[in-house]
């Protein structure tokens, strides 16, 4: 049990997640660290195991062990450990948020509110960018000249959207002031310039929009707004346009013409090199620039990562760090799947959870860092909204009671 103190300074940390955020990548693993050792204080004070028993939690554990020995028996040991050490904090702050999103009163309410806030502070920092220098593509936000705002685009916007539609299916009255906020949330990604970040949010939407059983005139609402605010973004913004024309035509990742085409075919060849313990996470550029097999493919220069999630964890770990990674990708799923078998229904929430899992961990994209912190910490703060929309932590009436009310606000 909480006492009310602790509860309000709880639900004011989880508010605090758009302060820095907005500030920085490094302020963001601040959060993400403090989150998680107020979890572990928590768990230790009132005995709180039950996580240890998820089984996607105990292949991460596994997962972690693995690519510590990876690095360990790489060429570059000390830097691969800088990542592969922490990795775990990852899968930790998936299971801390999820749980206080659960167990504490108003979190919910909270953590929504301070998305919301981060997404409108990004937004107006952008339209200054743009107003600023209009002839830009890309928007950086508050960070400068580091491109993480597609990042908070969709790492926030996707849970924020989902919650605005589910309004709208409980109460079509809702409509109202859900749909113009879903479309100006998939605009505002577009207008970031991050194409691959804007296709993911398309695709999550869409998802969620076909498989929630929506009614044939709300879903024709939905698509009309977004239609026309996307549209209105490309009339005003015309290099836009090119830019998303080329990037679909001719750039797309497996094109031999794209920017991604040679970083992903060197992630490749360097797993296939190094097929059992790869090359050691945080190590491909080390790789890349000291093997000419690599540095032979492209003139351009060899990057940190191969711009692929899956591709990085084959180059960097193997195949058996790939088969443990895919594992709990399997189990986080299953995990969500529990809460349909729990309530006996495929839920809205389930239904929900299941789309934002799908659209952040598509294979088939571009990422950042596949063991830092970068767009990390947007793909498994998503992870652990998804764990807490399919109740993980449900284990008595009473708790699925408290949860509903909360989930019903």
């Amino acid at each position: 049990m909480m006492t009310r103190r602790i509860e309000t300074l709880l639900r004011l940390w989880l508010f605090s997640i758009c302060i820095f955020t907005l500030i920085g990548n490094a302020a963001s693993d601040i959060w993400l660290t403090g989150t998680v050792v107020l979890f572990i204080g928590h768990s230790v004070m009132h005995g709180n195991t039950q996580w240890l028993s998820f089984r996607w939690f105990q292949i991460a554990l596994i997962f972690w062990i693995w690519i510590i020995v990876a690095s360990l028996l790489s060429s570059w040991p000390v830097h691969s450990l800088e990542d592969s050490a922490g990795w775990i904090r990852f899968p930790l702050f998936a299971l801390a948020l999820s749980y206080f999103l659960e167990y504490v009163p108003g979190a919910r309410r909270y953590v929504l509110v301070a998305l919301c806030v981060g997404l409108a502070v990004m937004l107006g920092s952008m339209l200054h960018e743009k107003i600023l220098d209009p002839s830009k593509v890309r928007l950086y936000g508050t960070w400068n000249q580091n491109t993480k705002a597609g990042w908070l685009m969709l790492g926030f916007g996707l849970p924020v959207s989902f919650w605005a539609l589910k309004k709208v299916l409980e109460n079509t009255r809702s409509a109202f002031w859900a749909l113009p906020l879903v479309a100006m949330l998939l605009s505002s990604a577009i207008l970031t310039g991050e194409v691959y970040v804007s296709i993911e949010f398309i695709f999550g939407l869409a998802l969620f929009l076909l498989a929630s059983g929506m009614r044939r005139n709300v879903l024709i609402s939905v698509l009309v707004i977004c239609f026309a605010l996307v549209v209105l973004v490309f009339v005003l913004d015309p290099e836009l346009v090119r830019r998303f024309q080329v990037s679909i035509v001719k750039r797309l990742p497996w094109m031999s013409t794209s920017d991604y085409y040679v970083p992903w075919m060197r992630g490749f060849m360097a797993g296939e090199m190094h097929p059992v313990f790869g090359i050691g996470p945080k190590n491909h550029q080390l790789f890349c620039t000291s093997t000419e097999a690599l540095r032979g493919l492209s003139k351009t220069v060899c990057y940190p990562h191969p711009h692929n999630l899956y591709i990085q964890i084959f180059a960097e770990t193997g195949a058996i760090g790939l088969l443990l990674f895919l594992a709990m990708v399997v189990a986080i799923f299953a995990q969500v799947l529990n809460g349909a078998k729990r309530r006996h229904e495929m839920s809205r929430e389930v239904i929900a959870a299941l789309c934002i899992l799908i659209a952040i961990l598509w294979p088939i994209s571009t990422y950042s860092h596949a063991f830092g912190q970068h767009k990390n910490f947007f793909t498994w703060l998503n992870i652990a909204w998804a764990l807490y929309l399919a109740g993980q932590f449900k284990t008595t009436s009473r708790g699925e009671a408290a949860s509903e009310e909360q989930k019903a606000g």
